[in-house]
């Protein structure tokens, strides 16, 4: 995990801009990627199946999916970097840390719409 974490610092650091990037198109992009998944894929689901848990679920690894697309720069950047480390192959690198961010999106989406139907 130390790994990762040294890689990622090192990548944002020389690249910096692609940090101020991807943070000013989550921000300006923000109802597509939160807005798409909840009206589309959302009722697209549901209308597949009665069940809600499925249709959560459906909703959140989309969010997280779409969310992800933001970092793939710098998760290309950081995968190659892991590569090496690791002495495995590129895109076994950038699979793993891709479906990681798709969780850790997901999850932030989980918690943040939890928070929000409690109140």
């Amino acid at each position: 995990m130390q790994s990762y974490c040294d890689s990622y610092l090192t990548v944002l650091k020389k690249n910096f801009m692609l940090v101020i990037m991807t943070l000013v198109l989550l921000i300006v992009t923000f109802f597509i990627w939160a807005g798409i998944p909840v009206f589309v894929i959302g009722i697209a689901v549901a209308d597949l199946t009665s069940n809600f848990v499925l249709t959560h679920l459906g909703i959140s690894l989309s969010v997280g999916l779409l969310f992800s697309l933001y970092f793939i720069p710098i998760n290309l950047k950081v995968a190659r970097k892991i590569a090496v480390i690791k002495k495995r192959g590129s895109l076994n690198s950038f699979i793993r840390i891709e479906a990681g961010w798709i969780l850790i999106g997901a999850f932030i989406f989980e918690l943040v719409f939890s928070i929000i139907v409690q109140e």
